[in-house]
């Protein structure tokens, strides 16, 4: 029998403890690049504004991402401005931040992002780095409804990362967690999914390294193993440290929810409290950004990973916006909390919504996918459904006419179906 909405609802107000840290519900905030920072890297009035506003509409904890914590994250980002975690003088505007999050009773963390491995962009003659050398074939197991790439896209080739250039990443993530302590963050989270740099080691599909990070499931979650023990360290025991992994490569050669689940198990005796599911990668967008409520759940991954993990780990699932989807599978033990992104972009008031047993006035995300194509062109991160999304701060910046022309225009299948014809015939030419 289908859980009833108030049963759902109590599932989902119910505390949830993570290291000591109570967050008063199980409604989280995904990280996600729109933010919109200054160019200088420190939380704007739009970036307070946004995260603001979606803690007055009654979520329990922020995730903040579109965040870098070194420097060669900040050179190599595919989109800019990042909110910078590698300055000591941008803790107090951090601090700014949290403290416009905590009034409404609502915890935060920050997403510790030291590399972007395989989707970094080299300038300056700096290389990019990864596990081993090899590129990112952007959605070549499918992309998502209303996201075309004409010609499709492969990335540069990284260089493989040597022990020495491991350890100066390591070196940024600790550093950084001890910034967002200092700036009043309630936890941290750090990013190895999608095709990012930590993500290159855990998988034998992009780890091809013969080293002490290669090979064996141990050997390849000792990079992470080794950076979430650095940071605890740092922070000391009553502080939450998670990350962020990809749960499946959803590729004929990849890793399936099995091998990512044993991997995580050797990083869990770490100091690990929490993990952030996130299906997929760039390879396979279709799984990472769908346009079905619970994908995640039907592919069975928070449960083979609860299996191997325990309860002692907790687990937040992705890109299930139905209530009650979410709540039964909290009550059934795969899952503690639920975490989306784009739904909150539609909706800031979803939690409260769903909390009132006001679910019938959810603005529901129509998975059109225009805020994905206005980040891939570096514009304005906007909401067509939400007419405030973007401008939470009246002040901020909104797009041009040519860029929102670009974002219609790659959301129009027929266009793009005549311009991938198009460049691919060039090719051939070529």
């Amino acid at each position: 029998m289908r859980m009833t909405t108030s049963d759902s609802v109590n599932i989902l107000t119910k505390p949830l403890i993570i290291n000591g840290l109570s967050i008063k519900n199980r409604f989280i905030l995904g990280p996600m690049a729109v933010l919109r920072p200054t160019d200088d890297g420190r939380p704007s009035e739009q970036t307070i504004a946004f995260l603001k506003r979606r803690a007055q509409g009654g979520i329990g904890l922020a995730i903040v991402g579109g965040s870098v914590c070194s420097e060669r994250a900040w050179g190599e980002s595919p989109f800019t401005p990042n909110l910078r975690f590698d300055k000591d003088e941008f803790v107090n505007d951090l601090k700014r931040l949290t403290d416009a999050v905590h009034e409404h009773d609502t915890a935060i963390f920050a997403q510790l992002f030291p590399s972007f491995g395989r989707m970094g962009v080299p300038r300056k003659g700096r290389e990019i780095i990864a596990a081993s050398s090899k590129s990112v074939d952007i959605g070549s197991n499918g992309l998502p409804d209303n996201l075309y790439i004409p010609g499709g896209r492969v990335t540069p080739y990284p260089k493989e990362a040597t022990s020495a250039e491991i350890k100066e990443i390591e070196e940024s993530v600790v550093s950084a967690a001890k910034r967002a302590k200092a700036a009043g963050f309630d936890g941290v989270e750090i990013g190895a999914h999608m095709c990012y740099f930590y993500s290159s080691f855990l998988s034998p599909l992009t780890n091809k390294r013969n080293d002490e990070y290669g090979g064996s499931t141990e050997n390849r979650a000792r990079i992470l193993r080794d950076v979430v023990a650095a940071v605890r360290s740092e922070v000391g025991t009553g502080f939450p440290i998670g990350i962020r992994i990809s749960v499946n490569d959803h590729s004929p050669l990849g890793q399936d929810a099995s091998g990512f689940a044993d991997v995580a198990s050797y990083i869990a005796c770490s100091g690990l409290d929490f993990i952030s599911l996130s299906d997929g990668n760039y390879e396979s967008m279709r799984d990472n950004v769908p346009s079905e409520s619970g994908n995640m759940l039907a592919h069975g991954e928070p449960q083979v990973f609860r299996k191997a993990l325990g309860n002692n780990i907790k687990l937040f699932l992705s890109s299930t916006p139905d209530p009650r989807q979410a709540a039964e599978a909290i009550n059934a033990g795969y899952v503690d909390a639920n975490m989306l992104a784009r739904q909150m972009l539609a909706d800031p008031d979803y939690a409260n919504k769903i909390i009132q047993g006001r679910e019938n006035e959810i603005v529901w995300c129509d998975h059109s996918n225009s805020c994905l194509r206005r980040l891939m062109i570096n514009a304005p991160v906007a909401c067509h459904k939400n007419p405030e999304m973007g401008q939470e701060d009246p002040k901020a910046k909104k797009s041009n006419g040519i860029q929102n022309f670009i974002v219609w225009a790659t959301g129009n299948k027929h266009l793009m179906n005549l311009a991938d014809r198009a460049i691919r015939g060039v090719r051939k030419v070529i």
